[in-house]
């Protein structure tokens, strides 16, 4: 499964968290300050449709509101199958140390 480099930062933020649900304020972190006070609007949107993917891909649960048009997500947690996804996510970032 493929996933872009902000669904495996949010993948990882939801497992290195103390708290179970996350809410979706600690992904904009993936941006720089600058960037994000910019174009805030357009990064909401692509962290919002980021999570909505992850939500189909199964590996996220979100918690919010629906009204007749749109979805608001607040909250997410780790499914299971995102779990173990994670810590793969993980695993991959760590470096293996040379042996000479």
């Amino acid at each position: 499964m493929r996933l872009s480099g902000l669904q495996k930062y949010i993948l990882a933020q939801c497992y290195s968290s103390k708290n179970s649900l996350c809410p979706k304020a600690n992904f904009y972190g993936f941006y720089l300050k600058k960037e994000f006070d910019k174009n805030k609007k357009g990064i909401q949107d692509i962290i919002h449709r980021s999570l909505e993917s992850l939500v189909a891909k199964d590996l996220l649960i979100a918690f919010g509101r629906k009204t007749a048009k749109k979805w608001f997500i607040n909250k997410v947690k780790l499914t299971p199958k995102g779990k173990r996804a994670a810590k793969e996510i993980i695993k991959q970032r760590q470096r293996k140390l040379p042996i000479k």
